[in-house]
């Protein structure tokens, strides 16, 4: 429960932010590089609630089996409305399912690639000064997991996925790889200079219906796909220049101007003047 509140208090603290920050120029910035860390919900077979796909931080199911997640991800933009994102993450997943008397424990590596729309651009339009991005995704990705499955009643372990035959004599056991899809809803908000700090809930189906070391006994094709759902935040450092500097430079230039077109532009000023008197003083003479 205590990361539904950290979660509020991140939203709270971006919307206060927001009315102070400078405005950043993301469009400028074509590369992304940053880290993201938070919690998963497991959907599958052993999982007292069958609806977890539809768990988000708010939901109390939410927190019956979380467990943490975290990684790394850089992000290329084309444009104002389309970019691409490539992610390597590294977590666990857990399910409990009482009336089994059974619960599970996995360790899963994915790294994916996901195409990403700026949905703030294409709806609300094309602003250069606006601070915060809401955007959202899809992609493909493959995923490298093992399992250990448990009896709640004794703790002993009665099922294991993902330690298949090595390849090699005395080689490591090899882990469970499939394929998994990606959509996600997420926010950023640049918080001056190159940084965004976002907040990010995204789903995981993978094709797959051992990743839980269970099998389903009438497994249909929506129920042959187990996977998990991933809500995080994030920190990312744009590569570019934000339009805080160029506007801060570009008026000190217009306001101000520099020493040398300062000290120019009074030598003008004092040869034209000067010039002027002459001529007005030999005009009097004539």
């Amino acid at each position: 429960m205590k990361l539904k509140y950290i979660l509020l208090f991140i939203i709270i603290s971006m919307s206060f932010y927001s009315v102070q920050a400078k405005r950043y120029n993301p469009y400028g910035a074509s590369w992304a590089i940053g880290f993201h860390v938070g919690g998963t919900a497991f959907f599958g077979d052993l999982r007292t609630n069958s609806h977890s796909i539809y768990s988000t931080p708010f939901s109390k199911y939410f927190y019956d089996d979380m467990k943490f997640m975290g990684g790394v991800m850089l992000d290329k933009w084309f444009g104002p409305n389309i970019g691409i994102s490539g992610a390597a993450q590294y977590g666990e997943l857990q399910g409990t399912k009482a009336t089994s008397d059974a619960y599970f424990n996995t360790k899963i590596f994915e790294y994916n690639l996901t195409f990403k729309f700026n949905l703030t651009n294409i709806i609300f339009g094309i602003n250069q000064r606006r601070n915060w991005m809401w955007y959202t995704g899809v992609g493909m990705g493959m995923t490298e997991s093992r399992t250990w499955k448990y009896q709640i009643s004794t703790g002993k372990l009665i099922g294991t996925n993902g330690f298949g035959q090595p390849k090699t004599e005395g080689g490591k056991y090899v882990p469970m790889t499939e394929t998994v899809a990606i959509w996600d809803m997420g926010f950023k908000m640049f918080v001056g200079g190159n940084m965004s700090i976002g907040l990010e809930g995204s789903v995981h189906p993978i094709y797959t219906n051992k990743l839980d070391a269970t099998k389903n006994e009438n497994p249909t094709y929506v129920r042959s796909l187990e996977g998990y759902t991933y809500w995080n935040i994030s920190m990312q450092y744009w590569f570019g220049e934000g339009q805080t500097h160029k506007n801060s430079r570009y008026k000190h230039k217009a306001r101000y101007g520099s020493k040398m077109h300062i000290g120019k532009t009074r030598k003008r000023r004092g040869r034209h003047s000067f010039k002027r008197h002459r001529r007005k003083f030999k005009f009097h003479r004539i």
